[in-house]
């Protein structure tokens, strides 16, 4: 049954982008024109850049809880209000509750509003998935077929998430590092060689491809990462600790990059990060942290200092609007607010372990990831 509005075309469509996702969701159902409209491709793309589309701080959180005299563990992914008033500790809204969960984790995102989530479960394994939180959306990924010899032992991995902004489909990067324990001559100590592999999905085909790695390319070890314009980045740290660098993949073409990052000695906490459209670095040290950005590829500015009034020690985990900073209270467990505007300090309210604990800064989408209807 079409449609029957005495309202024009551009008006309802105004109206329409201006609403949240779930109205829009139940909106599908009201004809086969708004069902087609909700779902297309353009009306996707102006909703999620929409300015009424703001955005909200994004909490996953791996809990213990007890029951029983039995201790287990929870995933919570919960989402902060459009805005947080100074001293007011915000509403939460429970995105996802997954009880008596082994292991789950957000490992990268969001790219348009989807996430990378990993789902360990020792009976049956390791799963990974595409995540739309607004639409509630997942879609596991088939194993990805990385074939490596016996002698040949796990020693580190990174994940990726990004868009393919010439073929407009989602692709998934995922770097695995193994070691050797190679024997030496008479008399020599066994030495250690590392390997790497590179598998790459796609949302086209719901498939998985492996890339040569190339020799020349050495993974630092990643322990913060980013996407920007098509391009996934992730920080490294030297040998010696000093050096900080940058490496990138490239979703279109799926070439690897490196680049320099500021210069920050080794003892600083550092967190690669975006502010607005560029790329951006959190330093901290004990009392102050720094807003590093970079305008050009490896041209690096502070752009910001700021030392809050925090008693306890605190790291930076994000960059919200105007400048805000999202710190962890490494001796209270506690998320706290900081606006360096006013220079005041809101308790967020979520008390998340540090090592199970992700930040992002997160607008909802309608972006399709499923097959079919």
């Amino acid at each position: 049954m079409d449609c029957y509005c005495p309202l024009p075309e551009d008006i309802v469509v105004d109206i329409l982008l201006r609403l949240p996702v779930e109205p829009l969701l139940r909106f599908k159902c009201v004809c086969k024109h708004w069902y087609a409209l909700i779902k297309s491709e353009s009306f996707i793309e102006k909703h999620f850049h929409h300015k009424n589309n703001r955005s909200r701080l994004l909490i996953c959180n791996l809990k213990l809880e007890a029951e029983e005299h039995i201790v287990f563990q929870s995933a919570v992914v919960s989402l902060l209000p459009e805005k947080i008033v100074s001293g007011v500790t915000p509403e939460e809204k429970i995105l996802l509750y997954l009880p008596r969960v082994d292991y789950f984790k957000i490992l990268a995102g969001p790219v348009n509003g989807l996430f990378l989530v990993q789902e360990i479960f020792f009976e049956h394994g390791e799963r990974l998935s595409l995540w739309n939180p607004a639409t509630r959306e997942f879609r596991p990924l088939p194993p990805a077929p990385f074939v490596t010899e016996h002698s040949l032992w796990n020693y580190d991995h990174e994940f990726g998430l990004g868009f393919d902004q010439l073929t407009q489909h989602y692709k998934v990067v995922w770097i695995r590092v193994f070691f050797e324990n190679r024997e030496q001559g008479q008399g020599q100590r066994r030495r250690f060689y590392l390997h790497n592999f590179v598998c790459v999905y796609s949302s086209c085909d719901n498939s998985w491809k492996s890339l040569q790695f190339p020799s020349s390319f050495t993974l630092g070890f990643p322990y913060s990462v980013t996407y920007l314009n098509g391009i996934y980045y992730w920080i490294c740290r030297s040998d010696n600790n000093d050096i900080c660098k940058i490496q990138s993949f490239a979703m279109g073409s799926q070439q690897l990059g490196e680049m320099q990052g500021p210069d920050i000695p080794g003892e600083h906490w550092v967190r690669l990060t975006l502010r607005g459209d560029s790329l951006a670095m959190l330093v901290s040290d004990k009392c102050m942290t720094s807003i590093y950005e970079m305008k050009q590829e490896g041209s690096w500015s502070k752009v910001l200092t700021v030392q809050p009034r925090i008693d306890a020690a605190h790291l930076p985990k994000g960059i919200w609007e105007n400048d805000k900073i999202v710190f962890y209270l490494t001796e209270t467990s506690q998320l706290v607010l900081y606006d360096p505007t006013t220079s005041q300090v809101t308790d967020l309210g979520i008390q998340p372990r540090l090592m199970g604990c992700g930040v992002f800064i997160y607008q909802e989408s309608l972006a399709l990831i499923t097959k079919g209807n």
